[in-house]
């Protein structure tokens, strides 16, 4: 783990690492307002378990954990894989602005690789 590994002393390490995620949500908001970005906090349940392909709500009945097949791999209902953090991503999307895809979508991630980095 490189926190573990930094070369910091052991007071410094533990301040950088170690932000109540509430104050790092606050900073976040206050520096982004300051240049004129507007930031929503989103409720991310149940966004990773249901299917942006199969244009299902991000709800508890839509849910089904057995779906994101491998880590960073997420399998539709019709067994089209997509990566899980985009298929998450595009139901936060979904979320907060419920006809954002309305248009369509083009350029979607449906083409999974394995890459192996020795």
């Amino acid at each position: 783990d490189w926190k573990r590994e930094s070369k910091m002393n052991k007071k410094v390490n533990q301040s950088f690492v170690g932000i109540p995620h509430q104050e790092f949500i606050k900073k976040v908001m206050y520096k982004a307002e300051n240049v004129g970005i507007k930031v929503i906090l989103v409720d991310e349940s149940y966004t990773s378990g249901t299917s942006f392909l199969d244009n299902e709500l991000p709800i508890k009945e839509n849910y089904n954990k057995s779906r994101r097949i491998h880590r960073g791999l997420f399998r539709s209902n019709n067994g089209t894989l997509i990566n899980a953090d985009l298929n998450g991503a595009y139901q936060i999307m979904k979320k907060v602005f419920p006809n954002v895809f309305s248009e369509g979508i083009e350029g979607v991630g449906l083409h999974p690789i394995r890459v192996n980095i020795a």
